[in-house]
Order: structure tokens, then sequence, then C-alpha cells
């Protein structure tokens, strides 16, 4: 049995992760950004001071989208192109981690929904 269960947990970490939810999902407006100095991709809540952080399962989706916006011509000017452009859409998030005033939250992303682009400033 010892040998199957590093088999079991990798098969049901999708189930397991989605038990661990502390809220349910829910939309949120907001803009996506990735940081390309120091790697932080955020979610900020447009008209609050809170920010989730895509998790690991959900953080290649939300760099793929970002850089999904970035003009062919301007991608040999970055780093890291995903950090080239804001994109706001509405965003299906959902929570792993308890709200905590003032700290970034965890979450899964599940989808982006009216995705508009603006160049980073």
């Amino acid at each position: 049995m010892r040998k199957e269960l590093p088999v079991l947990i990798c098969l049901f970490w999708p189930v397991l992760l989605t038990a661990q939810q502390s809220e349910p999902c829910r939309m949120v407006h907001g803009r996506a950004h990735f940081y390309g100095g120091d790697g932080q991709l955020r979610i900020w809540e447009i008209g609050t001071h809170h920010e989730y952080e895509p998790d690991g399962a959900s953080d290649g989706l939300v760099l793929g989208w970002l850089e999904a916006g970035v003009k062919e011509s301007d991608r040999h000017n970055y780093a890291a192109p995903a950090a080239a452009v804001d994109m706001f859409g509405d965003f299906l998030i959902c929570p792993t981690e308890p709200f905590k005033k003032g700290a970034v939250q965890k979450a899964v992303v599940k989808s982006v929904a009216r995705r508009r682009y603006v160049v980073a400033k």
C-alpha cells in the first residue's frame, strides 16, 4: 500500500485541491499582470485593494493568456513577454485559502471572459 499512496495522491490531487477551497468560486472583474523583475503573477480585483495569486495549477494558463496579448513585433524586446501587457477581464476565481485583509490570496483561476489588453507601463 505504501507504494501506491504517492500514485493515488497524484491521481486525486485535483479533487483534493477542490476540497480545500475556502470560499466558493466567483467572477471577479480584474487586471492580470506579470511582474517580470521578481516573477510575481497577480490578479487585482478592480475597485478593491485585494489581489489573487494563481496557484501552481493555473499560473501557466494565466501567463499564456498574457503572452497571447503581446504583439509579435514586441516579443524580442522583453525577457518575459508576459510582462509587456496588462490583461483586463472577468476572471472565474476559486480561492484556495481564506480571505485575510491586506494579504494576497491564492486561488485557482478557471477562466477569463471579455479579455482586453493594454501595454504595461
